[in-house]
Parts: C-alpha cells; sequence; structure tokens
C-alpha cells in the first residue's frame, strides 16, 4: 500500500496524498515489512569539518566560539568586535504531530557554517545555519516525513527558509533523508538565511493536507514550529 503525491504546500511539500490505516492494509495489498526501530542513529559527521577531512567524533557537548574580549580604558570603552567562528551547541526542540503520530526533534544548531569555497558570491550575502534533526514517523497512517517538508523561520530580518540540499557534502555531513512510516532516522539538514539575521530561529515543520483512502477521513494542512535559539 502507498502514499499517491501530494500537491505542493509550503515550502514544497505535499498535498491531497492517499493515506490507508495500518488496520486495513491486508484487505487491499500485502503489507511491506517495515524495519523495527532501531533507537537512535549517531551523528557520522561535523557539518563543520571541511571537505576532505575526517569527521569528528559526536559529542553531546556545547561547543560555541570563542569569546571576544572588550577592551577598555579610563575614559572609553569600546564594544566587543562581532565573532564570525562558527558554533555548534546542543539543544532538544521538539515538534509533534498528534494525528499522523510524527515526532521531529532538533538536537544541534550550527551558526556561521563556513560557506563552499566555490560559491564566493553566496558567502557575502548568506549565512549557513545547521541543524541536526531526528525525524520519528508515526505508524497509523502511511504518511513520510520528508526534509523538504521543514523550513527555517528566523525574525529579524524576517524569512522562512526552505533547505539547501547541496550543501550536505561540502560539509562531510550525514544528510537527513525521508522516514517512512514507523521508522526513525537522524541527519543534517542546512539553510541560507541572510548574514546579519539575529539569533532568534524556529523549525517550522509545514505538514501537507492528506486524505485517508479507507475512510471520509481529511488531515488538513498545518504548520508546526518550535523554537531554537531565542
Amino acid at each position: 500500500m502507498k502514499t499517491s503525491a501530494p500537491t505542493t504546500t509550503r515550502p514544497s511539500t505535499a498535498s491531497g496524498a492517499r493515506l490507508r490505516r495500518l488496520a486495513v492494509v491486508g484487505l487491499v495489498a500485502p503489507v511491506v515489512a517495515l524495519a523495527a526501530c532501531s533507537g537512535e542513529s549517531p551523528v557520522t559527521a561535523d557539518p563543520m569539518a571541511p571537505v576532505g577531512t575526517t569527521p569528528a567524533a559526536t559529542s553531546t557537548s556545547t561547543t560555541t566560539a570563542p569569546a571576544t574580549t572588550t577592551a577598555t580604558t579610563a575614559t572609553t570603552a569600546k564594544p566587543a568586535a562581532t565573532s564570525t567562528a562558527p558554533s555548534t551547541r546542543s539543544i532538544n526542540a521538539v515538534i509533534r504531530d498528534p494525528e499522523l503520530g510524527h515526532t521531529i526533534t532538533a538536537l544541534r544548531l550550527s551558526r556561521k557554517l563556513p560557506f563552499p569555497q566555490n560559491q564566493p558570491v553566496g558567502a557575502e550575502a548568506f549565512e549557513i545555519v545547521g541543524v541536526w534533526v531526528d525525524f520519528q514517523s508515526g505508524s497509523r497512517y502511511s504518511a513520510t516525513l520528508e526534509p523538504k517538508m521543514l523550513s527555517l523561520v528566523a525574525a529579524s530580518p524576517k524569512q522562512n527558509v526552505a533547505p539547501s540540499f547541496e550543501l550536505g557534502k561540502p560539509y562531510t555531513a550525514g544528510p537527513l533523508t525521508t522516514t517512512k512510516r514507523g521508522d526513525r532516522t537522524r541527519g543534517w539538514v542546512f539553510f541560507k538565511v541572510d548574514k546579519g539575521t539575529t539569533s532568534a530561529l524556529r523549525l517550522a515543520y509545514n505538514r501537507p493536507a492528506y486524505a485517508v483512502s479507507t475512510t471520509d477521513k481529511s488531515i488538513p494542512a498545518k504548520t508546526f514550529s518550535v523554537v531554537l535559539a531565542k
């Protein structure tokens, strides 16, 4: 039993997908066996590792950019320089979709990642933000979780940014992949935000609309979000 291709919603997710309840699958088509949940899948690379280097070992500790020092004199205090060094810190931001049973957890947030060397113009205009995400798909319906259903919402300047999937390879980072019904996976997803974007960020899950094929039930499109940093 499969889910048909949904129509586009924000940012580029599906709508009108055909779903079937697990309990009635045997009446229509053979059940597709899914692997049992394998638990937590460890990160295999640090997103800040340059191309060609050995990925850094996974750690749950928080990594931040070195603090800048404010020079002072007897009469005038000079402002601290704005840090441009990459930083990564652990977070625990959870989105739950009670209707489909999905759980999305953001576990790490990386800011000011170095731009790929072959994109000098982009480096002048954008900052790369990485989010390490745990996808746990619900088992009730045949609705998958897809990275393209995510977006990064910035407060200042105001932005709603779709993922940039071409950035996983330059950072030697395992990308977040589509998760089928009842399965679980982890990976990095990257976003390009405007240079000068403030620290206030949210992760959004843009659920498409679905129609349940075995009943007359419809599940409307809806956006869920969670604070990553204030």
